[in-house]
């Protein structure tokens, strides 16, 4: 254990940049209690691995980590029952256009041609082969003007089909292989770790529409309720330095790494040993977030005037 933390901090350069984490590890001083959620994806795995290998703590926080089914709903509750929660750029500028306080604290995972986490995938029973098909087809999606959502809307508008003829039918990750083989829907926006399995079952990969949006792009990121965070900044820079810990945890151990996916998902090995990771990072700056502000105005999901800098924690 000592020798992969060492590992850990060489590479990331933590034992000179943080010293207040060692005056942490050294002092008894209670941890601070911090709520957050996520859902079940392996877009989280820093969080989890920050969790389960003692990131936190020595960073002298007590993480209670809260799943939930969509990161949407949480966006409520920050300030009072939570206070970070798992988003994307779209989360944050739906409240922000909506009069809430909330900022985006770090970033989590980037979209990337070389790395594709999102897809649009067909069933294999449509007759769907590409995105200028979907003309008067229904798309299952994990939330209407969502991140993913917003991306497929761009996409097929760049493909010529109007958004407007397609019927978007919202469900779970989990459920959309299942909706799939009922014929229920034509198509799903899916991610990781539930894309590898799909295209393990021959259905037909439509391509990412996140990059319609930008490459890279942020994917998803962490936000807390402006208020609380501007309050807290110490205990979010631990926070934001525990995951980059983590971050770099997977890089040099991965084996170690997916064995927490495991945990976390409950999915089997050989779907586990599939699943192609994202590309994780911690940055988030006022450009990674106008890039989702400008898509958003091109789909006609966004008329509010934003401040992309108003929207990141300084």
């Amino acid at each position: 254990m000592l020798t992969r933390r060492s590992t850990i901090l060489g590479l990331l350069g933590m034992a000179a940049a943080l010293p207040a984490a060692g005056a942490i590890a050294e002092s008894a001083a209670a941890p601070i209690r911090i709520r957050v959620a996520s859902v079940i994806s392996s877009a989280w795995l820093p969080l989890w691995v920050a969790r389960d290998k003692g990131l936190f703590l020595e960073k002298g926080l007590d993480v209670e980590v809260m799943t939930v089914q969509n990161l949407s709903t949480t966006i409520g509750a920050l300030g009072r029952q939570l206070d970070i929660s798992g988003a994307t750029a779209i989360d944050i500028v739906k409240a922000a256009a909506g009069g809430l306080d909330v900022v985006g604290v770090c970033g989590n995972t980037l979209e990337t041609a070389a790395n594709r986490q999102m897809r649009l995938i067909a069933s294999n029973q449509s007759g769907v082969t590409s995105t200028g098909q979907l003309t008067g087809k229904t798309i299952g999606t994990p939330s209407i003007n969502g991140v993913v959502h917003i991306a497929t809307l761009l996409a097929l508008k760049r493909s010529g089909v109007d958004p407007k003829s397609v019927r978007f039918i919202e469900m779970m990750f989990t459920n959309m292989a299942d909706q799939l083989k009922a014929q229920r829907v034509d198509a799903v926006e899916e991610v990781e770790p539930f894309v590898s399995a799909l295209n393990k079952a021959g259905h037909v990969d439509l391509g990412d529409p996140m990059l319609q949006v930008g490459d890279p792009i942020t994917l998803t990121c962490w936000m807390a309720n402006g208020t609380w965070a501007r309050a807290n900044p110490e205990p979010v820079t631990r926070f934001v330095a525990a995951l980059e810990e983590a971050r770099a945890y997977i890089a040099g151990y991965e084996v170690e790494a997916r064995e927490i996916l495991a945990k976390w998902t409950r999915l089997p090995k050989d779907v586990i040993e599939s699943i192609v990771l994202p590309t994780y990072s911690t940055a988030l700056t006022p450009r990674h977030v106008s890039a989702w502000i400008d898509a958003m105005r091109e789909t006609g999901q966004l008329s509010a005037e934003l401040n992309p800098s108003s929207l990141v924690l300084k």
